[in-house]
């Protein structure tokens, strides 16, 4: 048994007929012989209806995203419940972001104290700057030491953010002289 199932659900089905209608001739004379036998078992996982902790993406800024502009991205870390064999009263967290797309102030990987009561809250924040405009996936939280199926992700996070290119500045623009 794999520790992390719950049960295991047998499954036993029978298939009778006497092939008279088919291509092939019958291969049984008597009737007891003509039912055939399957066994399978099958490994029942955690319901997901039962997740032991939410995890919610908190809102973008209102004005939106820019290259080169630093902001906070935020996510709330919920337990729901009380996870039986959970020794720690604390979540390993790790940010994943593409590094061509974004750069992540601070650590991408740490731990953050979460109370074993349920109901209890803790809010992971890490500040991140686009580098490139565009439509591209927001940096992603996950808690490794946790299995996904006592994880919910509600609600979801974005699939794709859309960063606006840098303001223009007149600094940038350098005056061209045209010939008289």
């Amino acid at each position: 048994m794999n520790p992390d199932s719950d049960t295991i659900l047998n499954i036993k089905y029978k298939i009778s007929g006497d092939r008279n209608h088919g291509s092939h001739t019958p291969m049984f004379e008597d009737e007891s012989s003509q039912m055939l036998t399957f066994k399978s078992a099958l490994v029942l996982q955690r319901p997901v209806l039962e997740p032991c902790l939410a995890v919610g993406f908190l809102p973008l800024p209102p004005e939106g995203l820019r290259v080169g502009q630093l902001f906070t991205m935020k996510w709330r870390v919920e337990r729901l419940k009380y996870l039986e064999d959970e020794q720690y009263d604390e979540v390993v967290y790790e940010i994943n972001a593409n590094s061509e797309n974004w750069m992540i102030a601070g650590r991408k990987r740490g731990h953050a104290p979460l109370s074993t009561k349920q109901g209890s809250r803790i809010e992971i924040s890490i500040l991140c700057v686009p580098l490139v405009a565009g439509y591209m996936r927001p940096p992603q939280l996950e808690l490794p030491d946790i299995g996904e199926g006592n994880i919910s992700c509600n609600p979801a996070g974005p699939h794709l953010v859309c960063v606006s290119p840098p303001p223009l500045s007149s600094s940038f623009c350098i005056p061209i002289p045209i010939p008289a």
